[in-house]
């Protein structure tokens, strides 16, 4: 209860050391917040524990462990533990299905979205996360744009409800790939499903337009948004510089400099 309510892990850990008696459920708890916390090598470390301490992990420290892994580049220990949950069949549960396809895919360099889909295939059902996954799966992958977009058409059509982290993924697919028109109708959906103004959308879009040299629209999108950060500046500088439109790049790299010693200021206090 503690480590779920807020974030000071070394609090929760001395909790959890002074506890008497430890069950599974306190244990993934446990492994959870340092694998959400950025503390993956800790949840290791603690699964390592666990299991040393006589209790069976479940497909939720799986999925965590899993996470952890992902965030470590343990490409070859992730494979052992992948090994062991089709043993126990927990591979088919969705929420380990999830963690695997994201370690698939982001473990090496130009990513494994081969190994990301046959573990997608293999999920006996799929809900928005697993489709969500292998979508941004294939858009990290930096080769498999068109086959991002075809996913997201055929997980809209079964009757799943993307996310915003969908419909952002599929937005930079559109991006890529230089095609604004499949974006703008990836971006009417997102509004009649009230996500459009989310952030991570809005950023999608206007990076969107600019890789797409329709700047004026970028600039629209960019101005909307609720929350400016260094991507969407670098983003927009990039589309106006690649279109040669130097002035309005120089005032918005003006803006950006801005941006920098502001948040240089709020790192120093």
């Amino acid at each position: 209860m503690f480590a779920k309510s807020n974030g000071d892990l070394g609090s929760a850990y001395k909790v959890f050391e002074k506890m008497p008696e430890r069950n599974l459920v306190t244990w993934t708890l446990m492994i959870t917040r340092f694998a959400q916390l950025g503390c993956a090598r800790d949840a290791i470390d603690l699964f390592v524990d666990m299991e040393l301490s006589g209790f069976a992990p479940d497909r939720f420290t799986y999925s965590s462990v899993f996470s952890a892994c992902t965030e470590l580049g343990l490409l070859a220990l992730g494979k052992q533990l992948h090994s062991r949950v089709i043993r126990f069949r927990f591979a088919l549960d969705v929420c380990v299905g999830c963690s695997l396809v994201n370690m698939y895919a982001k473990c090496t360099a130009d990513g494994l979205v081969d190994d990301s889909r046959k573990t997608f295939d293999r999920m006996p059902a799929h809900n928005v996360m697993s489709w969500t996954a292998i979508i941004t799966a294939y858009v990290q992958s930096g080769e498999c744009d068109k086959e991002a977009i075809e996913l997201f058409y055929r997980m809209i059509s079964g009757q799943i409800r993307p996310n915003q982290f969908s419909i952002s993924s599929v937005l930079k697919a559109c991006g890529n790939l230089s095609d604004p028109y499949i974006g703008e109708e990836v971006y009417g959906y997102a509004m009649k499903l009230g996500l459009a103004l989310v952030n991570c959308v809005q950023h999608s879009v206007s990076s969107m337009y600019a890789k797409s040299g329709r700047m004026e629209d970028a600039q629209k999108a960019f101005d909307f948004l609720f929350e400016k950060n260094l991507i969407s500046y670098n983003a927009i500088v990039d589309g106006y510089a690649k279109n040669m439109e130097s002035e309005e790049s120089f005032l918005l790299k003006s803006r950006m400099l801005e941006l920098v010693s502001m948040l240089l200021h709020l790192l120093a206090c």
